[in-house]
């Protein structure tokens, strides 16, 4: 199973058409100049392993006051100081080689880093030294991020179960059992949690609510429905992060919907047809949501309407939809930051992230901390950089939309 999942991720990255018949090469918005009023001015670089495609789905980048942690696939885990060192060995506070693959993580907990690996550990080290304080063996690849709430840590396996277990000692509490497709993307969203309650997004395009301390499910609602004639078409799932706003919930299925649910009872107020896998961004007045075509949407967060789209990075593979103060930050796959304008839509800065170790620019993780961002590649770069305003010069940057594309 876990091929095929890989595999499914493969088609989408490649851009093809789910035709049994044909192929159509999906090919990125052209480029055009802009002049920017932001730029990036790096702070530090560290060089940790080259990672393949598909592979960082499960990663990201945490932190706490002092400190930023991340890991790679190849088990490496690093904590690095926030503010520029004279030298690369003071940059790098503590580093841990694991003995096994790490695909989800880390996630910070009080004193602990928690990290789930390929062959079904989840692995707590403590955020000050690295060193393991606990690990314990699930039934397959833990590729959920961790949520800790009510000393548990809440986490999911490639196999469909969802754990509970100790966040003190990693003692299993509780784990349920949940039938997963063959084929589906690589990945799964995060465990949300919320007073008392897990929500959870799974591939069968299905949306669960269960109980946080005994794990029995309270309703599961379906934003995706299989259709189509060959697997690859009949394909669903609910990939993007589950979000809580204004005592709602809102999910986005891939092949299937944008919805906004009763936290009771997963009744849908409204639902929108958009097929997405990418984390969006939901504020007091709309939703921004990434489709498969990477085209960007506003919806208005009370009734659904949308408010504007932005067709200019149509086809240009972008990452997770972040906030950069009142703004969107949208990160492509060929290693431009675009910021958007919440209002109507249109790119307002642009920059492209370079690094000095290798020709893979593509960013695959992001952590936006005020006016600096953290960014790991592909090539296995972390990167601290300082977002400053620009003298205007001219950067390259993807068409805008006319007025007509807007409001499509």
């Amino acid at each position: 199973m876990n091929f095929l999942r890989g595999a499914s991720l493969i088609f989408l990255a490649l851009g093809l058409t789910a035709c049994s018949s044909s192929k159509v090469v999906r090919v990125p918005a052209s480029l055009t100049p802009l002049d920017s009023p932001l730029q990036i001015e790096r702070n530090w670089q560290v060089q940790l392993n080259e990672m393949r495609a598909f592979e960082e789905k499960g990663l990201n980048i945490a932190q706490n006051k002092e400190m930023v942690f991340a890991a790679d696939v190849q088990g490496l885990v690093s904590a690095f100081a926030k503010e520029n060192q004279s030298r690369w060995t003071d940059q790098v506070l503590w580093q841990i080689q694991l003995s096994e693959k790490i695909v989800s993580g880390p996630v910070l907990d009080q004193n602990h880093l928690i990290v789930g690996t390929a062959k079904g550990k989840v692995i707590a080290l403590s955020s000050e030294s690295g060193d393991v304080v606990w690990q314990t063996q699930l039934s397959s690849e833990v590729v959920g991020r961790a949520v800790v709430a009510e000393q548990k840590l809440f986490t999911r396996t490639v196999d469909g179960r969802l754990y509970a277990l100790s966040a003190t000692s990693g003692r299993i509490i509780w784990v349920t059992e949940n039938q997963i497709p063959n084929l589906s993307l690589r990945g799964v969203a995060p465990v949300l949690y919320h007073q008392g309650r897990l929500y959870i997004g799974w591939e069968t395009g299905k949306v669960e609510a269960v109980s946080a301390d005994s794990g029995k499910s309270l309703w599961e609602s379906r934003i995706a429905i299989p259709r189509g004639r060959t697997d690859l078409e009949r394909m669903v799932d609910v990939q993007a992060s589950l979000v809580i706003k204004q005592d709602r919930l809102f999910a986005l299925g891939y092949h299937g919907k944008l919805v906004a649910m009763n936290l009771e009872n997963g009744n849908l107020y409204y639902a929108k047809d958009v097929s997405g896998y990418r984390d969006f961004v939901v504020d007091d007045q709309a939703i921004y949501v990434v489709d498969e075509d990477d085209i960007v949407h506003a919806y208005d967060l009370s009734n659904g309407t949308k408010l504007w789209s932005q067709v200019g990075l149509k086809y240009r593979s972008l990452r997770d939809l972040k906030v950069y103060k009142d703004m969107l930050l949208a990160i492509d796959g060929l290693g431009y930051l675009h910021w958007l304008n919440k209002t109507h839509g249109t790119i307002s800065a642009r920059v492209k992230h370079s690094n000095e170790y290798g020709d893979e620019d593509q960013v695959v993780q992001a952590l936006v901390e005020g006016d600096r961002l953290y960014l790991l590649d592909n090539a296995g770069t972390i990167n601290s950089y300082q977002v400053e305003p620009s003298d205007l010069s001219t950067f390259q940057t993807a068409a805008e939309p006319t007025a007509a594309e807007q409001g499509q």
